[in-house]
C-alpha cells in the first residue's frame, strides 16, 4: 500500500474510531452514569483519543506486502501499545478512578478495537470482490 493509499485510511478510520469511541461512552455512562453528560472538554478528549488511535496505526504501514503472520503480530502489538496509551491519557486527563474504571475502559477500547477491525474488513472485502468483478469481466472479454 502506497503512502497516500495509507493517510487516506487513516482519515476514514478516525472518524470510525470517533464515532464508535461517542457511541460506546454514550452507552455506558447512560448504564453507569446516568445522571453525568457529555461536555465540550469531553469532546475533545475523545477527538484526541481518536488521533493517538489512529496515528499508532503507523505500526501498520509498509512498502512491502507483509504476511498473514505478520499483520497479526502488529495487531497484537498495536492493540497492547494502544491499550497503556489510552490508560495512561485517561489517568492524566482524570477521566478514570478505581479498578472498575480501568477494567471498564480497557473493554471499551477491545471492543472499538474489535468493531473498527470488522468495519474495515467489510469495506476492505468490499473493494476486492469490485475489484475481483472487474477482473473477471475483463477476463471474460478476451
Amino acid at each position: 500500500m502506497n503512502l497516500i493509499e495509507f493517510i487516506k485510511k487513516l482519515i476514514r478510520d478516525f472518524f470510525i474510531i470517533f464515532a464508535l469511541i461517542v457511541i460506546s461512552l454514550t452507552i455506558t455512562r447512560q448504564i453507569f452514569q446516568p445522571n453525568d453528560s457529555i461536555e465540550l472538554r469531553d469532546m475533545y478528549i475523545y477527538m484526541i483519543c481518536s488521533l493517538i488511535v489512529d496515528l499508532l496505526s503507523l505500526i501498520f504501514y509498509s512498502e512491502r506486502s507483509i504476511s498473514e503472520k505478520e499483520m497479526w503480530i502488529r495487531r497484537i502489538i498495536h492493540f497492547f501499545v494502544l491499550e497503556a496509551a489510552l490508560l495512561i491519557l485517561a489517568n492524566l486527563v482524570g477521566s478514570i478512578s478505581g479498578i472498575g474504571g480501568i477494567v471498564l475502559l480497557q473493554f471499551q477500547i477491545a471492543v472499538i478495537y474489535i468493531s473498527v477491525l470488522f468495519i474495515s474488513w467489510t469495506y476492505d472485502k468490499k473493494t476486492t470482490d469490485k475489484i475481483n468483478e472487474k477482473l473477471k469481466a475483463m477476463r471474460d472479454e478476451l
